[in-house]
């Protein structure tokens, strides 16, 4: 009799799992393209910071180079108004996570710092949208100025991203603007 109680019960809790199974799938199927397009809109509203130009970007014709991934930002033509490259630099604390807006004379168009671990209140600063303005207009000939472009008492998270910035403009002139 005790027995037949629990077959009863894992019975019950197997149909009842199923049955949420099912739903969960159909629930998935009918929202996975949204959350795709909405994941897809999100990037490209990041990007598009970083490359006002661009309405649109084309992943399909990635470039790499210098290990860096290099994504062409295209106008309402269609016609390539620059790359978006995502660069990961070793900072003071861990990476520094960028993104970087390349016009196609090689200058910086925008600057989005994505992550970084930096000391609060010293190379955290590099997460201020007015150190981030900085960059724009810079290329690969750029040197780093520790009196300008560094803070007091912080100049490792700042040279990171410098160093950085520069891997992808080099990257770029290599491998892309060819």
């Amino acid at each position: 009799m005790e027995r037949n109680r629990y077959v009863h019960y894992a019975l019950v809790l197997t149909i009842i799992a199923a049955i949420s199974a099912g739903i969960l799938a159909m629930v998935n199927k009918a929202t996975s393209k949204v959350i795709i397009a909405n994941a897809r809109a999100a990037v490209n509203a990041a990007r598009i910071k970083v490359l006002p130009r661009a309405v649109d970007f084309n992943e399909n014709e990635t470039t790499e180079s210098e290990g860096l991934k290099y994504i062409p930002g295209v106008n309402k033509n269609g016609k390539v108004v620059g790359y978006v490259v995502t660069v990961s630099q070793p900072g003071y604390a861990a990476n520094i996570d960028f993104v970087l807006g390349i016009d196609t004379r090689g200058r910086v168009t925008g600057l989005n710092v994505i992550a970084a671990q930096e000391t609060p209140g010293l190379g955290s600063k590099i997460m201020d949208e007015a150190w981030q303005k900085k960059a724009i207009g810079k290329d690969v000939n750029y040197e780093f100025n520790k009196a300008t472009d560094a803070f007091a008492g912080a100049t490792i998270s700042p040279h990171a991203v410098y160093t950085g910035m520069k891997r992808a403009l080099k990257g770029y002139e290599d491998g892309v603007k060819k």
